[in-house]
């Protein structure tokens, strides 16, 4: 029975472990947090859960190509705290999003601080 539970225990770590750690990421691993992108566009979609929320944003590039741009924020719950809720922002709204680019130059951002048209600034940060 102990070997029995071990060799279950053993395989539930070399498959399982692996795929939970892939599915977190650090978000040095993937942005650049010593440089800085801005981009004004529209939202079209959000997704406000867990692990990290997403902000989708279409971007028109200097050609007239319309980009949609992939950006990450903190995990709701954190951002709950500082206010934000599941409709702070709505899919249509203009923005002006400042971030960390990805280190290979995907359109993707780590977003640091969306401008609303009001000029209200939301802030992508936990703590103080």
């Amino acid at each position: 029975m102990k070997s029995l539970f071990l060799t279950a225990f053993m395989a539930l770590m070399i498959t399982g472990v692996p795929q939970q750690t892939n599915a977190h990421h650090s978000v040095f691993a993937v942005y650049d947090i010593n440089k800085s992108v801005t981009i004004d566009g529209v939202i079209t979609d959000i997704w406000f859960k867990s692990p990290h929320i997403r902000v989708y944003i279409e971007v028109t590039d200097q050609d007239g190509a319309k980009i949609i741009w992939n950006t990450h924020g903190h995990n709701p719950t954190a951002l709950r705290r500082r206010g934000w809720v599941r409709d702070t922002l709505k899919v249509g709204e203009k923005v002006t999003m400042s971030g960390d680019p990805t280190y290979d130059g995907s359109p993707k951002m780590f977003i640091r601080t969306i401008v609303r048209e009001d000029g209200s600034i939301l802030e992508n940060k936990v703590g103080n």
